[in-house]
């Protein structure tokens, strides 16, 4: 059990280097994405496009301050909603 939470705790410190970063922004830049998406149960995207264009903005703008990283995890969340869904999970 250690061993896992071990490797959750690396991957996590690593969503946010710079390589994993500039492929997130290619991967939303150029993903297929659907007009709407529902995140959760609480999450409801009804404009993707707007939604995807804003957190790029931020990560452009200000990457890589911390504080920014929410941009990041969202982008990080959508993309495996959206190939979830693409896997017809």
């Amino acid at each position: 059990m250690k061993a896992k939470e071990n490797t959750k705790t690396m991957a996590k410190e690593n969503e946010y280097d710079e390589q994993t970063v500039r492929d997130l922004v290619d991967w939303a830049t150029h993903a297929n994405l659907p007009k709407e998406a529902k995140l959760s149960e609480a999450e409801y995207i009804y404009d993707m496009k707007l939604y995807v264009e804003a957190n790029l903005y931020d990560i452009e703008d200000h990457y890589p301050d911390p504080f920014y990283n929410s941009s990041i995890t969202r982008l990080i969340r959508l993309r495996e909603i959206v190939e979830a869904g693409d896997k017809g999970e």
